[in-house]
């Protein structure tokens, strides 16, 4: 066990059917009638947005809706939605999509709660005057988890706080898998990566490490069931819980050779970065190996259960375990059409230079299993080639 580490959540997680239901109740007992409710395009597109807001008319006195969430976190929009806030008289926010509209709700609960109108480089554990600003947060679209932990990333910047946990995660099944297929797909692979690189990177009796090992549990049984089949209600509801467990875990322990390598793919070509993270995984897990072997082998126990488990020699089971995840990607891959191989992408070898330097520059780089050079990313490049 280290001989330190911080772990904090105090999300409310409701989950399960009909579970939107309960906004109304969860916001009177915050002391909140008049909510603001942030959303995305995709969304409002998908009908999550009119579910929110329908089970918002019980209990509220008005709910007020904001403008689309742009498609990347702004800061400018955060300002504009203060005004909005402040004019309307609203005393909670609602946030409904994925990434950039959580990202999006934590910037205007710093704004509000802290009066700054900038989001500077910092963690800002020094953020907590006034931070009674009821959240709620209803995830769709879900893959990050950033619904649940306190972790902001604005362009260059990253801020950790308690104060931008939600008070409640509400998980609907109908909300949360919404999305086409391939999307659904996308995210459980990032699902899956913070996960598995919270797992490797924490060690045991953390707290973090049991979010994330019910997290793998929960994909490696139903990711498939629920990307092949949207109506298997139990599966889709245990994807859309595990994504918001894995989220906690990473937030705890943001750190990992995938994220980096997705980030940076991400950045040097525009690819879609939750899809990045089915080709980054088995690499990074391969390279975290001459570290964290043991941590690979009892990975293998989360992915298969006991039974295979305890029938495999202990000196098979790093490899059974890369083997399992090359064999849940490539199923994924044929049930959600995601890309598993650089080479099923327009990514070509000569942009992987310029790749590894941009997932150098990432936050998630820097501890993984020790700082990753430019060589290093460019043989798991070629790995997942």
């Amino acid at each position: 066990m280290r001989k330190f580490f911080e772990f904090q959540n105090s999300a409310k997680i409701i989950c399960g059917e009909s579970a939107v239901l309960t906004i109304g109740n969860e916001l009177s007992r915050l002391g909140a009638k008049a909510p603001l409710l942030l959303f995305s395009a995709n969304a409002e597109k998908l009908g999550a947005k009119d579910k929110v807001k329908n089970a918002l008319a019980s209990g509220m006195d008005r709910v007020v809706e904001c403008a689309i969430v742009p498609s990347e976190v702004n800061i400018e929009f955060a300002r504009e939605q203060k005004a909005l806030y402040t004019q309307e008289k609203c005393d909670a926010i609602v946030a409904v999509g994925g990434d950039v509209v959580m990202d999006t709700a934590k910037c205007l609960k710093l704004i509000l709660s802290q009066e700054w109108e900038e989001i500077l480089p910092i963690v800002a554990e020094s953020a907590v005057v006034n931070a009674g600003i009821p959240f709620v947060a209803v995830p769709s679209e879900n893959g990050s988890g950033k619904e649940a932990n306190g972790f902001l990333e604005v362009g260059e910047y990253y801020l950790s706080s308690p104060v931008l946990v939600p008070n409640t995660v509400i998980i609907d099944r109908d909300v949360a898998m919404a999305s086409p297929i391939r999307e659904v797909a996308a995210c459980g692979a990032y699902a899956l990566a913070n996960a598995i690189e919270a797992f490797i990177e924490s060690e045991q009796s953390e707290l973090a490490e049991i979010y994330a090992e019910k997290a793998i549990s929960l994909l490696s049984e139903n990711l498939i069931s629920a990307v092949n089949d949207g109506e298997n209600a139990d599966a889709c509801r245990a994807v859309a819980l595990a994504s918001t467990l894995a989220g906690v875990a990473y937030g705890a322990i943001p750190y990992g050779a995938a994220h980096a390598l997705a980030e940076g793919l991400n950045a040097a070509t525009g690819e879609p970065l939750e899809e990045m993270f089915a080709l980054t995984l088995v690499p990074a897990i391969c390279a975290a190996r001459a570290r964290y072997d043991d941590r690979i082998k009892k990975l293998y126990y989360l992915l298969v259960g006991a039974t295979e488990y305890a029938e495999t020699p202990e000196s098979e089971r790093a490899d059974r375990a890369i083997k399992t995840m090359q064999d849940l990607l490539e199923n994924l891959h044929k049930a959600g059409n995601i890309p598993t191989k650089i080479s099923q992408t327009k990514i070509t070898r000569e942009s992987f230079g310029k790749i590894a330097e941009a997932a150098i520059e990432k936050r998630a780089s820097i501890t993984a299993f020790g700082p990753i050079g430019k060589d290093a990313f460019v043989k798991m490049l070629n790995e997942a080639y």
